[in-house]
């Protein structure tokens, strides 16, 4: 199976639903998409730039620092706020958990604790 040309998939998400026709002009290297309202547009089929390619390392480090220097996309204030909302809902969960523990206890007293627990040990 071949694969799709880089210039299909630029045309395609550009304009979607809206094109009627792709056509690859090779002599060029680009693909031509004709659109619903007459309108033609081009795109390479080859990349312009050269991307330099990074080991897995080198792209974490880049990360960090551009975290650190608080230069990325996310802030470190919007990181800070979803630990705080994590740690919220977590110890929440603890109470509603232990809760329930409890309620288990004081209906169906240590024999249903101990079949909770031996549940929990044969999965």
């Amino acid at each position: 199976m071949a694969s799709i040309p880089l210039g299909e998939d630029i045309l395609l998400a550009r304009h979607g639903a809206n094109i009627v026709k792709l056509r690859q002009d090779r002599k060029n290297r680009m693909t031509v998409a004709y659109l619903r309202s007459g309108a033609i547009d081009t795109a390479s089929n080859l990349l312009t730039a050269p991307v330099p390619a990074l080991t897995p390392a080198a792209s974490f480090t880049e990360g960090a620092a551009r975290y650190l220097n608080d230069e990325a996309e996310i802030s470190r204030g919007e990181v800070r706020s979803l630990v705080k909302i994590s740690l919220g809902f977590s110890a929440l969960m603890g109470v509603v958990f232990g809760g329930l523990v409890l309620v288990l206890y004081k209906v169906g007293g240590n024999e249903a604790l101990q079949s909770l627990s031996y549940m929990s040990a044969v999965q």
